[in-house]
């Protein structure tokens, strides 16, 4: 049985490589970073600006399109809300812990893929480290 699965997965590694010949490597993973901040805007419903404003802490681990690690300062800046993210219960001032992923693929972009409400009176570090 386990010379059958060894056989499987070898015949699955060689067909991959052998299927990806002559083509571009697949594009790296988005970047994800999980990080605490304050909701300062819910998006507007049918406006123009459907982005949920949060003022983040600082993301010392940031990477750039080249994957060069640069950081990224504290800022209040829009998140467009991934498809099925639920933002019921989150009100300007609450304190967040959130998740958004960063595609530097064409066309590049990112998005909040989940968010969660942190308990009242947490307070969030914006110095940077």
């Amino acid at each position: 049985m386990i010379r059958w699965i060894a056989g499987v997965m070898t015949m699955s590694v060689l067909a991959a490589v052998v299927g990806s010949c002559g083509r571009e490597a697949p594009p790296p993973p988005a970047d994800v970073y999980t990080v605490r901040g304050v909701v300062e805007r819910l998006p507007q419903v049918g406006g123009p600006d459907s982005g949920l404003y949060i003022h983040h802490a600082a993301i010392p681990s940031f990477r750039d399109e080249h994957g060069k690690v640069v950081g990224m300062m504290s800022m209040t800046m829009p998140f467009p809300v991934a498809a099925g993210v639920s933002l019921a219960g989150i009100a300007p001032g609450d304190a967040v812990q959130f998740t958004f992923a960063v595609e530097w693929k064409q066309p590049a972009g990112y998005q909040l893929t989940r968010i969660e409400k942190l308990p009242p009176g947490t307070v969030v570090d914006f110095n940077p480290r």
